[in-house]
């Protein structure tokens, strides 16, 4: 663990903010580390082990990316609903017409079937039971729905929605970050397909090589 005071960096690291579509609820830096030095008492784990001791935390934090998914698009479900009841066209609301109504049950369909699956991964993860495969199930099918269900949203806003007069916009923003952070979701797939199918010829063979050109790089190095 690497202490800094607030505002400022400890000495061999610089660091610059990113400009971000979303998420603007905090500042992302990108850090640059040159020889800082960290005393041993604030090593986290066991030396060599930062790999696993990180994975063994990443079924926590995608049920947590997960729950955030589904927040966002809860919200974008809310005021969806809320919008469709005040637009007016053609002499009634728009909530009356069939397209939008088949629309809004979709997105809550599909916003309760996440969460369902979210409370059985946080169970599990409460009880101490290993459940990597589920943990990326449910980050990787509520961040696929976050998108969905926001630009559903945005949609039934119309041209309202494509403007920042209405939180719809940011919801959809940020919901797109979700199928990124954590591990993105081809990596979920990937996780769950080696889950039920076991690691695939292809990977062990790019994993093979990779090892060897670093084995090389090592020797060249030396």
């Amino acid at each position: 663990m690497i202490e800094k005071q607030r505002g400022g960096f400890p000495p061999g690291m610089t660091g610059s903010p990113i400009p971000k579509i979303g998420y603007f609820g905090w500042k992302t830096f990108e850090l640059a580390l040159d020889g800082v030095r960290v005393p041993k008492r604030n090593l986290m784990g066991p030396e060599g082990k930062a790999f696993l001791l990180m994975a063994k935390g990443l079924e926590g934090a995608r049920a947590h990316t997960a729950a955030r998914a589904i927040g966002l698009a809860q919200g974008a479900l809310e005021d969806a609903i809320a919008y469709s009841l005040e637009r007016r066209q053609f002499g009634m609301p728009i909530a009356e017409y069939q397209a939008i109504r088949f629309k809004i049950a979709t997105m809550a369909t599909e916003i309760e079937a996440a969460r369902q699956l979210l409370y059985f991964v946080c169970n599990e993860i409460d009880s101490g039971r290993r459940c990597d495969k589920e943990a990326s199930m449910v980050k990787y099918f509520a961040s696929e729905m976050a998108e969905r269900v926001t630009s559903s949203a945005l949609q039934i806003f119309g041209g309202a929605g494509y403007t920042k007069l209405f939180p719809v916009e940011r919801y959809w923003r940020d919901a797109r970050l979700t199928k990124i952070f954590e591990g993105t979701s081809e990596i979920q797939q990937r996780i769950i397909a080696n889950s039920l199918l076991g690691k695939s010829e292809v990977e062990g063979m790019i994993a093979s090589r990779a090892f060897g050109n670093q084995a090389r790089q090592g020797k060249e190095a030396a």
